[in-house]
């Protein structure tokens, strides 16, 4: 048995950050009905992505401007663990799905709003996205510094952060309501989220406000990538570690270099930057492979995507997990107490919707009018 098995989640998020953090729970065990609104989540019109969050779960069209639809959220809400909403502030009460509402039909309801800026703050009501929200992080302003200027991100930073978050939160507060046999309400903001991800560049900055220039460890030389002989590029992974420097310049013919300590690196870091990126044109990727994985040194060729998902050690971790023809990547732990992949793919607009109505005892002829 799966660890959440005996929880039931309510989803009415649409797009990337709630279901993918409903999907972390569904892959746990949770039962996760997906409350989707007429004509069903916008994702459904990218299949394989709508797939890969969606899986698990079942799915019950609602057009909650109807009072019909409202009656059966709350009958919902009355026999659910969480309820997960993504609206901008004050949508949810207007649909009458707020925390207030529903946790009036059951008081143990762990209810998580996730939205761009949070209930409260001047911005609460400002309409943004993922790359927006990355900027008002002061993400995207060091990303700058170290490329000359900011780029949208290949993956949905601030959209999966905020996603983890929620689902750890809301395990939190159900471990709570365990304890004192009440729910509670969590204020999730996206932004707060990428800021969360920024707080070692904020720390550093504020011990040295002088300091400017590659951000963090970026600005460490040998925590880079390096272009190899063949075009492909290299990443050398050398944080503090003086042992690591020392036997990469053994490998890599670096004498005069070695010995040096990590002070002394970093202030000799063009130096030693300019050093390596010379030597690693030496050599092909394959090569830098095999000798930097022989003298023990942290370092990886950057590989393409396909050559990833047909990695033997992600074969050997059981990453991809294949439904119905379709292959989904696993969660990246495993439980001692059992597997936690995933089961079933993702559920058709609506397809639960009779079922899930029976079971709050409504009769056919309702459930043939709802939405």
């Amino acid at each position: 048995m799966k660890p959440l098995s005996h929880i039931t989640v309510i989803d009415l998020t649409v797009n990337a950050p709630g279901p993918f953090c409903s999907m972390v729970l569904s892959d746990l065990g949770a039962r996760v009905i997906k409350v989707e609104p007429p004509g069903g989540d916008p994702l459904r019109h990218d299949p394989a992505i709508f797939a890969e969050f969606n899986r698990g779960k079942e799915s019950i069209e609602l057009d909650l401007k109807t009072e019909q639809a409202k009656h059966v959220l709350r009958r919902l809400a009355r026999k659910a663990d969480v309820v997960l909403e993504g609206s901008r502030p004050g949508v949810a009460r207007r649909l009458g799905a707020d925390y207030p509402t529903l946790s009036a039909e059951n008081p143990g309801l762990v209810y998580c709003s996730i939205s761009g800026f949070g209930q409260d703050g001047p911005w609460r009501d400002r309409p943004a996205h993922d790359l927006n929200y990355l900027a008002l992080s002061g993400y995207l302003a060091v990303q700058s510094a170290m490329e000359g200027r900011p780029w949208p991100p290949t993956v949905l930073l601030s959209d999966l952060a905020s996603a983890l978050y929620a689902s750890t939160l809301v395990l939190a507060q159900i471990s709570g309501r365990d304890a004192s046999g009440r729910g509670g309400y969590i204020d999730l903001s996206m932004t707060d989220a990428a800021l969360s991800f920024m707080s070692p560049e904020i720390a550093r900055r504020s011990e040295h406000p002088d300091k400017a220039g590659r951000p963090n460890v970026a600005s460490i030389p040998h925590y880079d990538l390096f272009q190899c002989a063949d075009g492909r590029w290299f990443s050398l992974g050398i944080v503090h570690e003086d042992h690591f420097w020392d036997r990469l310049c053994a490998a890599a013919g670096l004498d005069d270099l070695a010995g040096l300590k990590h002070d002394q690196r970093m202030v000799r870091a063009e130096e030693i930057r300019g050093r390596l990126t010379d030597t690693f044109r030496q050599r092909s990727s394959d090569v830098w492979e095999e000798m930097l994985a022989e003298a023990d040194v942290p370092g990886a060729a950057v590989v393409e995507l396909e050559d990833t998902v047909e990695s033997p050690q992600f074969e050997a971790r059981g990453a991809f997990v294949d439904i119905d023809g379709r292959s989904y990547v696993a969660q990246p732990a495993k439980l001692s107490t059992g597997p936690i992949d995933p089961e079933k793919g993702p559920p058709g607009l609506n397809e639960h919707g009779a079922k899930i109505l029976q079971e709050l005892d409504y009769s056919q002829s309702t459930s043939e009018a709802v939405p």
